[in-house]
């Protein structure tokens, strides 16, 4: 049962919390500015709210709420009979603006104006009453200022850019001053189209085709100066490489020729030389290689004199009779005992000579 009451009274709890968050608090959303004001007197509170939970007591405080982002005004034919393009706060379309040039002649201009409201001024277009009518004084304005400054072109000014962007450049002060007192500030201004009368469309159009055909006969013009031009350094250019490489050919010649003489003057010194020292070099070596075989001969006749002397003393037979039995390689010895002139085999003396043989 105590649980219970528990759980009742969080849950009390937490209603009124919700509750008092509703009554005491206002969300203001990211794209919103918030301005309060006080219901009983104390009028707009002089304070633009930004994104964010804010104080403001419910039957006490009045919120208003203005658009924080930038907002686009464009005046064009084909955007405001879209239907479907961009519903939403922040966009206002109206009909394309209908001037007359400086030479009096219809034109019809698509254009687009982008604007956002001034930092920190948005309680004041509240305390002035025009949270709800800025955005229709502000396309009122903006259509003046243009439909003034834009008469004052011609259509040939129209259609050049630079000319366009000139205008644009002097318009962007007139507008922020004009829209200041409706606490907004310009941003942009993009001229998106501009139609004349089809007859005069096409007047315009052949005279700027006529441009373009001028512009395009003298950049011909200037295509052929400069493929002349081009032939000319070419054929320089050719002649230079041409004698250019006559004279690196006849230098190349000269000092081949050059190294020929001096290669056929060093083997012909090279070849006097070489009669002149190879004989006596001839000889001498014949005659050092004549004594050094006279010496090699001597020196083995030495030897064979010295081995033979040595062999023939009773040690050189030992020598001999030693190497004679290492290289003796007897399988088996077969002695017949009942032949006479075989030694018994106590006899070892006469069984070693008859095996070794007898020294004399």
């Amino acid at each position: 049962m105590k649980v219970i009451k528990t759980l009742i009274g969080l849950v009390a709890l937490l209603g009124l919390v919700i509750l008092a968050s509703f009554v005491l608090f206002v969300r203001i959303e990211p794209s919103e500015i918030g301005v309060k004001q006080d219901m009983w007197g104390g009028g707009v509170n002089p304070d633009d709210y930004s994104a964010g939970f804010h104080v403001g007591i419910s039957g006490i405080h009045k919120w208003h709420r203005l658009d924080r982002r930038t907002h686009f005004l464009t005046f064009s034919e084909v955007e405001s009979q879209s239907g479907n393009s961009r519903k939403n706060q922040n966009a206002q379309e109206s009909p394309p603006l209908e001037i007359r040039t400086r030479d009096n002649n219809p034109v019809s201009v698509d254009v687009t104006v982008t604007y956002r409201i001034i930092e920190d001024e948005a309680h004041l277009i509240v305390s002035e009453g025009q949270q709800e009518t800025y955005r229709e004084r502000v396309t009122s304005k903006v259509r003046g200022v243009l439909r003034e400054e834009l008469s004052r072109l011609v259509p040939s000014e129209f259609v050049n850019t630079d000319s366009r962007l000139e205008l644009v450049a002097g318009i962007d002060p007139l507008l922020k001053a004009s829209l200041a007192e409706y606490h907004v500030v310009p941003e942009s201004l993009l001229i998106r189209a501009v139609r004349f009368l089809p007859n005069y469309e096409a007047k315009l159009q052949e005279t700027q085709l006529t441009s373009q055909l001028t512009e395009l006969a003298r950049a011909k013009s200037n295509v052929e100066a400069a493929q002349m031009a081009t032939g000319t350094i070419s054929k320089e250019t050719e002649a230079m490489e041409k004698k250019t490489i006559a004279e690196w050919n006849k230098q190349l010649q000269t000092a081949s020729s050059n190294n020929d003489v001096l290669i056929a003057q060093i083997l012909a010194e090279a070849n006097i030389y070489d009669n002149k020292v190879r004989p006596g070099a001839d000889a001498t070596y014949e005659g050092l290689v004549a004594d050094g075989q006279l010496a090699v001969d001597k020196a083995e006749a030495l030897r064979d004199e010295l081995r033979n002397a040595a062999l023939d003393s009773a040690g050189g037979r030992i020598l001999q009779a030693q190497k004679a039995a290492e290289n003796l390689n007897f399988e088996s010895v077969t002695l017949n005992s009942n032949d006479p002139s075989v030694p018994s085999v106590i006899e070892i003396d006469k069984l070693v000579d008859l095996l070794i043989g007898q020294d004399d």
